[in-house]
């Protein structure tokens, strides 16, 4: 008899022969894939691990040709599957004709189970051994075990309800990426790709939204009444009961009631006792928003560090919904091992807890897949890196592990102190707390442990007052989203699944739509745009309603409630709906898009950004053809604002001058000679010339009460007085002349400095009669 079991990683299938085997295994290949056998009460065992998904849905070759074939016919045609790892079909074939009984042994989850099917399609062909399931959520021995001692049929809703979600996903993201990729390249030059996807989509619009309220924010003032307090050595703070004033007028009257004072008087005292609860266990979504927020993991590393740490057997299966454990999970014997641990804080930990009856702080989230995420496995840190080589492998391990115990542990308790301070009348409050009892704040060093110490002060006694504020302020803008935050919106709203979430984070980066900087996420030019644009036109697109209905639909598979073929019938339709609306609004769409790909290449090449277009929004830039040079916009042809240019000499853009009158662009300067506005000519024409390049000074005519300044012609340069009472000064005919901050001594004009071709410059008064004087002295 030849048992054959498949697994979804070589790791898995390695660790899980081990264990079926008592620690002993041999090695064959087949296609260069590891085979492990061993033999067994009489049976023949071969277990062979998977690479994830061996086969992938995909469009008939005839289809292939985005040019030649309309992107709305991609929502009606059927994909099909095609193999993408032969060698693991060449494998899985080649081994399955001695099967007289297949196990599937890949992840429990949706995903697991239909590369489970994968395998179990492929090998049907050649075999009629029955085929069965394995069922576990570790890889330790007494899991595998008893999966193996309890196998269960394959769950074909759960698999077909991956399916549904592999087509209308590449239903959606093929038809809309196509439709709007090809119509920007009618426009501009790129080879990028403008990609739609039904879950990366949502996931850069809640980045987008919440950058729309930050730019739309307008901050307002307020004010606050601040007294600073002291008792003996002992200074704290108390803000008017107040809080907040949003008139100034009565901000003004506390303070004008308050401000002369030097006592105040305690007029009520509450202290309580206040409990903070343990965490609840951890499901794959509070995983990966603590490991961001606490270790400065991304989502995808975090996922991809946990799979390793489970694979190795050091922790529980990462991806699950569930964040509360059954009414019999075997808590004592997990802690007993970490009673046994050389770590001495695991070890005194684990001590605390087992001296008193075990009780788990649930959850209510059971999404009868797998526990929560909990160590199988005591460990050390040189082990950790022996086996997983990833950066922050025994970080997460021991955040795992410390989130384990914490559950397990004692509230932390804090004594809460609010005193009511009255000045002339006028209440002021103060609070502050006190670590009584740490409980599981111990165990658990990412969470901060505030204190504010209050002095001990009774009802009725007098305080000085150290100094009263009047502080005005202003609101503030709403905070970027946090990859936390972003988390948890996609978890409420049903976009992708525990274990997506990430990889639809990381594609809006790779694409560059958002970024992450440090702990926040901040959108990028071009994933603003094309949010922007999206939800000008089809908004639904950003939003997460289809994605949650397509989500509902995949549900009602998986839970037999509804056939493989309603749902793919369903879905297409929605997304039917869906691409109507984009052919409503395309050409709004691409004209933005097209704008921003141009401003990507155009900002490659600076020297020619002008500024805003005031007729559209996008970027205005120099534009040169053979016979002539303007100034354009890179909305075109949607938008076709243009500005002449100077028709000769040479001009550059002078980014640091704006125009006063056509605002928001960059002033030109024509050959060295003179400076040149879109929309307005040379400035010398300008009335506002003046205000924009005020004369530089050098100092008071002799002659009137006016000012002396620089002149330039064509054939001469002097100094004239700019009342033109007819008071002039010669300037050199050569070099080129600044005039400096410093001043002469003698007379109080500005110092001149001309400095001629292949000469030391020459330094000297502006003032040819204070010169002469000098000169004669």
């Amino acid at each position: 008899m030849t048992i054959i079991v498949f697994t979804e990683k070589n790791k898995a299938a390695e660790t899980i022969s081990k264990i079926l085997n008592n620690g002993k295994t041999s090695r064959y290949s087949i296609e260069r894939i590891p085979i492990y056998e061993f033999k067994k009460d009489g049976k023949d065992w071969k277990i062979m691990g998977l690479s994830g998904h061996i086969t992938e849905y995909d469009y008939p070759k005839e289809y292939s040709n985005w040019h030649a074939i309309d992107p709305e016919n991609l929502i009606s045609v059927m994909p099909i599957k095609v193999v993408t790892k032969k060698q693991f079909e060449l494998a899985i074939t080649q081994i399955s004709k001695s099967a007289t009984k297949i196990i599937l042994a890949c992840d429990f989850d949706r995903e697991g189970e239909n590369i489970g099917f994968e395998a179990k399609t492929i090998a049907e062909k050649v075999s009629k051994a029955p085929i069965k399931r394995a069922k576990f959520s570790s890889l330790s021995k007494s899991e595998i075990t008893r999966a193996f001692d309890n196998l269960v049929e394959p769950d074909e809703n759960m698999a077909m309800s991956a399916e549904v979600r592999q087509i209308l996903d590449l239903k959606m993201g093929a038809s809309f990426t196509r439709l709007l990729t090809l119509s920007v390249q009618k426009y501009t030059r790129t080879k990028d790709i403008i990609s739609i996807g039904p879950c990366q989509t949502p996931t850069c619009g809640f980045v987008y939204e919440r950058e729309c309220k930050i730019k739309e924010f307008k901050p307002s003032d307020f004010w606050k009444i601040e007294a600073i307090l002291k008792k003996q050595t002992h200074k704290f703070s108390a803000l008017h009961i107040a809080g907040n004033i949003t008139k100034k007028e009565k901000a003004d009257a506390i303070f004008k009631k308050v401000q002369n004072h030097k006592e105040a008087i305690l007029t009520n005292k509450i202290v309580k006792e206040a409990k903070t609860q343990p965490p609840f266990p951890l499901n794959t979504t509070e995983f990966l928003k603590r490991a961001s927020t606490y270790l400065k993991i991304s989502s995808i590393k975090s996922l991809e560090i946990a799979e390793q740490l489970y694979l190795s057997g050091f922790i529980s299966y990462p991806r699950t919904e569930t964040n509360k454990y059954a009414n019999d999970f075997d808590f004592k014997s997990y802690l007993s091992e970490f009673e046994k641990s050389t770590i001495k804080e695991y070890k005194e930990y684990a001590t605390q807890i087992l001296l008193n009856p075990i009780i788990s702080r649930n959850g209510t989230k059971d999404g009868h897949d797998h526990p929560p995420i909990h160590p199988i496995k005591v460990t050390s840190k040189k082990e950790i890196a022996r086996s997983v080589s990833t950066t922050g492998a025994w970080e997460v391990y021991d955040f795992v592990v410390r989130h384990f115990f914490a559950n397990l542990m004692n509230p932390a308790i804090f004594e809460k102190v609010k005193l009511e301070i009255s000045i002339n009348n006028e209440i002021f409050i103060s609070t502050g707390s006190t670590l009584k009892n740490a409980g599981w704040l111990t165990v658990y060093p990412f969470e901060k442990k505030n204190e504010k110490l209050l002095p001990v002060v009774e009802i009725g006694e007098i305080l000085s007052i150290e100094k009263i504020k009047q502080i005005k302020s202003k609101t503030t803008a709403p905070k970027q989203l946090t990859e936390a935050e972003l988390l948890t919106l996609m978890d409420k709203h049903g976009i992708g699944t525990k274990s997506t979430a990430p990889s639809h984070i990381e594609t809006n980066k790779r694409r560059g739509y958002f970024e992450t900087k440090g702990k926040t996420i901040s959108i990028l030019d071009t994933g603003f745009t094309l949010m922007d644009a999206l939800n000008g036109s089809v908004s639904v697109l950003i939003k997460p309603e289809i994605r949650s209905k397509i989500e509902s639909l995949i549900q009602e598979v998986e839970d037999g409630n509804k056939s493989f073929d309603d749902a793919i019938e369903e879905g297409t339709l929605l997304i039917k709906s869906m691409y109507k609306k984009i052919l409503l609004g395309k050409n709004e769409i691409v004209s933005r898009i097209v704008g921003t790909v141009k401003i990507e290449s155009i900002k490659i090449d600076k020297k020619n950004l002008i500024g805003t277009c005031k007729e559209c929004g996008q970027t205005l830039h120099i534009i040169k053809t053979d016979t002539s040079r303007f100034v354009g916009c890179t909305g075109y042809p949607m938008c076709k604002n243009t500005y002449p240019l100077p028709k000769k000499n040479v001009i550059v853009v002078a980014r640091s001058k704006v125009c006063k009158k056509e605002e928001g662009v960059a002033i030109i300067k024509v050959d060295n000679k003179y400076h040149w506005a879109i929309g307005v000519g040379p400035c010398f024409t300008c009335e506002s010339e003046k205000i924009c390049y005020p004369p530089k000074i050098v100092g008071n005519c002799i002659k009137c009460d006016g000012k002396m300044i620089m002149i330039s012609l064509k054939s001469s340069r002097f100094l004239g007085c700019v009342n033109r009472c007819g008071y002039t000064h010669a300037l050199p005919k050569n070099g080129r002349i600044t005039i400096l901050d410093r001043i002469c001594d003698i007379c109080g004009w500005h110092i001149i400095r001309v400095k001629e071709v292949n000469k030391d410059a020459i330094e000297y008064c502006s003032n040819m009669a204070c010169r002469y004087k000098a000169m004669k002295s």
